[in-house]
């Protein structure tokens, strides 16, 4: 199998990119795979057939350029040169079905495009052409029209575009012309009055006794060849296009090619299959269906994956009730359901049941560690267990600084001498909580980062590490200057005594 478009398949390397940075989900997995096959099916695979031998009804087409030095002169705006590309351009544009061979020629003919129907070929030879690589010099009539007699086409049509240089048309070569069946149409490309031709440093050519060389057309031409005085791009294609229709019918082009089973459709249909699955609810109904017919789906993990990703969906848009339900569908339990369904439990101030699924998380990375310390101690702030709330941020702090949870340790203890609470033991009483309640509110910066970041190993397709700041709690106080208070000696003295330096402090 191979590649008719292959260079469309770069494309893969940044979609791959982007897959490997992505979020997980089923249905964002879904897309990037429908886009990879898109990518495949534009490419064209196909796979080659047998050789096979074609007639083509088309003229048998040579366009010859000058690119000698006389070339440059600029009688004809910009230059001559410039202005025959303009019009083998416009011409190629509007004849789409000759086969056209490019020539471009000094003293020697240089073959720059095989014939070919592909058109497109021989623009980009065209334009890959640069005159200041030329190193011969002059222009040599004679040697284009032998070596366009050996194509083997019983009648070529040969387009010239020249100044005609200073060569001199004899006998022996109109002979040649005729014998060989070379029709030919000369495009005059200088004037009458000619014109001085400019070198590269902007100097003008001279001959050998210090003369300015002038530059005419060469009515030697009109001996072999019917010549038509340029004018402009536009027009001088079409009296090219008229000139071969007129000269006789087309005919029988001998060419090879491959035949080609072109697969493009496969892609194609599974990236349509995997849109369709990543945009609508089918593949659960699918599921749901199979289920009747006591196919068991108990252990397919995408069923669990699917319900993982609405649930997060539904948390970053703060329907965190309707997470809860989600998540209860999910019968195996994973790093990522647990700390979504907490996460859940505390944006709708159920803390305590909050505590209870944080506690009965195990991990092994120590930054989601310090992340369920961390929202422990947030729990049991808004609770007003400041002192419960300071251990917590102290056993997080074990693993790391961390300004949030520097700042709410600072808080937590000025809320504790604040109100005066017993430290570990009793909670504040109703009263004094109704008015922690009222004065000191617990306000979340809520930044929630996808649930899929930095993996860890666990049951349920992995696990995930919430951003610190999806939780993080600014405790507040009625004092203008409370922010500014910094920890006390205490609370240093907390840390120093063990905390950080605890091996396993988990």
């Amino acid at each position: 199998m191979e590649f008719l478009y292959s260079w469309f398949l770069w494309l893969l390397f940044p979609i791959t990119v982007l897959f490997l940075k992505r979020r997980r989900g089923l249905s964002l997995n879904l897309k990037y795979l429908a886009l990879i096959f898109l990518i495949l099916a534009i490419s064209r695979p196909a796979i080659r057939g047998s050789l096979v031998k074609k007639e083509l009804d088309a003229h048998s087409i040579v366009i010859a350029l000058d690119i000698s030095a006389s070339m440059r002169a600029d009688d004809i705006k910009p230059n001559r040169e410039i202005a025959s590309k303009d019009t083998i351009r416009e011409f190629l544009h509007i004849d789409k079905i000759d086969q056209i061979a490019l020539i471009g020629f000094t003293s020697n003919p240089l073959l720059l495009s095989p014939p070919t129907t592909d058109h497109n070929l021989i623009s980009i030879a065209l334009d890959t052409l640069r005159d200041e690589y030329i190193l011969t010099k002059g222009t040599d009539i004679k040697r284009v029209i032998k070596k366009v007699s050996k194509f083997g086409d019983k009648r070529i049509y040969l387009i010239i575009f020249s100044d005609g240089g200073d060569e001199v048309i004899d006998d022996k070569l109109i002979s040649m012309v005729k014998s060989r069946g070379v029709e030919i149409l000369a495009i005059a490309m200088a004037t009458k009055e000619g014109s001085p031709i400019k070198l590269d440093n902007n100097s003008l050519l001279k001959d050998k006794k210090g003369h300015i060389v002038i530059s005419k057309f060469n009515g030697e031409l009109e001996k072999i060849a019917k010549v038509v005085k340029f004018t402009n791009p536009k027009d001088i294609a079409e009296t090219i296009l008229d000139w071969i229709d007129s000269q006789s019918s087309k005919e029988k082009i001998k060419y090879q090619t491959y035949n080609y089973f072109e697969l493009y459709f496969i892609p194609t249909i599974l990236a349509l299959i995997l849109l369709f699955f990543s945009s609508t609810k089918f593949l659960l109904n699918l599921i749901a269906l199979l289920s009747l017919f006591g196919v068991n789906l108990q252990a397919y993990s995408l069923f669990d994956n699917i319900y993982l990703s609405r649930a997060y969906s539904s948390y970053i848009s703060n329907d965190y009730n309707s997470s809860i339900e989600i998540l209860s569908k999910i019968e195996s339990d994973s790093l990522e359901k647990e700390l979504i369904l907490a996460n859940s439990y505390y944006k709708i101030r159920e803390y305590k049941r909050a505590k209870e699924i944080l506690k009965s998380i195990k991990t092994t990375n120590p930054k989601i560690k310090q992340q369920i310390l961390y929202n422990l101690g947030n729990c049991e702030a808004n609770l007003a267990y400041y002192n419960r709330a300071k251990e917590y941020y102290i056993k997080a702090l074990a693993f790391g600084e961390d300004k949030d949870i520097l700042y709410n340790l600072n808080r937590v203890i000025f809320l504790q001498q604040k109100y005066k609470s017993k430290l570990g033991v009793t909670n504040l009483s109703s009263k004094e909580n109704s008015s922690t309640s009222s004065k000191d509110n617990i306000k979340t910066k809520d930044k929630p980062s996808s649930k899929n970041s930095d993996k860890v190993g666990s049951s349920g397709g992995g696990g995930s590490k919430v951003s610190k700041n999806s939780t993080t709690k600014e405790i507040k106080s009625s004092s203008k200057n409370s922010s500014k208070r910094v920890m006390s000696s205490k609370a240093y003295d907390l840390i120093n005594r063990g905390y950080i330096k605890e091996s396993r402090p988990w």
